[in-house]
């Protein structure tokens, strides 16, 4: 067994909103037809989303795809983060075994 530092990759809620917002803006819909869009009885989802305060259910997300013409993955946007992993599995040890991005290696424990 060893630790090696795992890079996962994490929601960037910040960067997401800023997505949003601009493909909003871009594809011409303003807040109040996405709130029409959704169903919203209030703006406060959408712009809770732009602010990164929160992100989008994964259906409300297909919508957004759709509306904006791209995938969700263009939408979403990700960064990494290092976690510190113990390789007990072999699974786990194959993977990090691996050259590749996924794992940083460490001195082990």
């Amino acid at each position: 067994m060893r630790t090696v530092t795992f890079l996962k990759p994490v929601v960037d809620l910040k960067a997401t909103g800023n997505k949003i917002k601009s493909l909003r803006i871009e594809n011409g819909y303003t807040v109040r037809d996405l709130q029409d869009i959704f169903g919203f009885d209030y703006p406060q989802a959408v712009y809770s989303w732009e602010q990164g305060k929160n992100i989008p259910a994964i259906d409300n997300l297909l919508v957004l795809a759709r509306l904006f013409g791209v995938a969700i993955d263009e939408i979403v946007m990700s960064r990494e983060i290092e976690v510190e992993i113990l390789c007990r599995s072999d699974k786990v040890e194959q993977l990090c075994n691996k050259n590749c991005d996924v794992c940083k290696y460490k001195l082990s424990a």
